[in-house]
C-alpha cells in the first residue's frame, strides 16, 4: 500500500470529521446562549458538556490533520461538502423548541459517531495507529453524548407538551426512555445478524 495514498485517504476522513465537528461546535455554542435552553437545567448542562467535549475532539483533530500534512486550507474546502450533510439539522436563524434542538443535536452527534467509526476502520485498515487512537478516543467521547441526548429528549418533549395540554401523561417520559433503551440494546440478533 503506497504511503502517500494512505495518508491522503486518512487526511480526507480527518478533514471531513474536522469540518463536521466545527459545524457542531457552532450550533451548540448558539444553543448555549438560547434562553429556552437555559431555562431547562438538564438540557443546558448537556449543551455545555457537548460544547466542552466538542472542543476537545476539535483540538485532537486539528493536531492530527496538521501531523498528516493538511492545514486549515484543506479543511475549508471540506466544510461545504460536510455542511450539506447536516444543513437541515441546524437552523441558526429560526428559533426552535428545545426538543427539536435536542433532536438535531442527537442527529449531528450520531453522524459524528459514525464518522469516527469510519475513521477508526480506515486507520486500522491502513495501519495508522496515530489516527486510530484519535478516532477511538473520539468514538468513546461522542457515543455517551448520543445516549445522554436520547435519555433527555422524552422529558423535554413532555415538558413542552404540558404547556399546551393540561392532561399530558408524565409517565410517558419513563415509558419512552425504556422503549428507547430496549430498542438500542445490543443483545439481539438484529444487531449482529
Amino acid at each position: 500500500m503506497h504511503n502517500d495514498k494512505a495518508t491522503e485517504t486518512l487526511l480526507m476522513y480527518v478533514n471531513d470529521l474536522l469540518a463536521l465537528e466545527r459545524l457542531i461546535e457552532e450550533a451548540i455554542t448558539s444553543q448555549g446562549k438560547d434562553d429556552a435552553v437555559r431555562a431547562h437545567h438538564e438540557i443546558s448542562a448537556f449543551v455545555q458538556k457537548v460544547a466542552t467535549c466538542t472542543k476537545t475532539r476539535l483540538n485532537d483533530l486539528k493536531e492530527l490533520s496538521d501531523s498528516l500534512g493538511g492545514g486549515a486550507g484543506a479543511v475549508k474546502e471540506t466544510v461545504a461538502a460536510v455542511a450539506g450533510v447536516i444543513a437541515g439539522l441546524y437552523d441558526m436563524v429560526r428559533k426552535h423548541p428545545v426538543s427539536r434542538m435536542m433532536r438535531d443535536d442527537y442527529s449531528a452527534l450520531a453522524v459524528a459517531s459514525t464518522a469516527y467509526s469510519m475513521l477508526y476502520t480506515t486507520a486500522i485498515a491502513l495501519r495508522n495507529d496515530q489516527v486510530a487512537t484519535v478516532a477511538k478516543r473520539g468514538m468513546h467521547n461522542v457515543a455517551p453524548l448520543v445516549l445522554q441526548a436520547s435519555y433527555l429528549i422524552p422529558a423535554i418533549v413532555v415538558a413542552e407538551l404540558a404547556v399546551d395540554h393540561s392532561d399530558v401523561n408524565h409517565d410517558a417520559i419513563d415509558d419512552a426512555r425504556e422503549v428507547t433503551k430496549s430498542a438500542w440494546s445490543a443483545d439481539g440478533e438484529l444487531v449482529h445478524g
